[in-house]
């Protein structure tokens, strides 16, 4: 089966050659034009399995989109490969991104990201969860079903 990727950036000419890079290395690849086009592209398209990020973008940047994703069950599991050309500063663990590229990017090294990312072994994200005390206990959807919460 074919490996899909979502490829969000506010520059053009980087959507096409990118895109037509990883479509020719044999992804399927969504193009959106900024983090607002992503989230909707993410409510009609099959969750796709890596999500390569530019921070820096109008509408809603990298960091709006990466708070609004944790709110869809399906796609904050998706991992996220963030492009950028302030990358130096920043670490993966506190953007909660996969890997960090800078710019300009090159599109072997992007294709070598995404085949790391994939290859990675699956973490399930963590998330704390506060149980209150209910008199009628409700019901919680969470990522892989409903369960009763006292």
């Amino acid at each position: 089966m074919t490996k899909s990727i979502l490829l969000v950036d506010d520059d053009a000419d980087i959507r096409t050659l990118l895109g037509a890079f990883l479509t020719q290395a044999g992804f399927h690849v969504h193009l959106a034009r900024d983090g607002r086009h992503a989230l909707h592209l993410l409510e009609k398209i099959e969750t796709p399995d890596v999500i390569v990020l530019d921070y820096i973008m109008p509408d809603m940047n990298g960091k709006e989109f990466l708070s609004e994703r944790r709110r869809d069950a399906r796609s904050r599991v998706v991992p996220v490969i963030l492009m950028s050309a302030w990358a130096r500063q920043w670490t993966g663990g506190n953007l909660g991104v996969a890997e960090i590229l800078t710019k300009p990017v090159d599109p072997e090294r992007v294709l070598q990201a995404v085949q790391r990312v994939l290859s990675a072994p699956f973490k399930t994200p963590v998330r704390a969860i506060k149980f209150e005390r209910r008199r009628f206990p409700r019901l919680r959807i969470a990522e892989r079903g409903a369960r009763r919460v006292p």
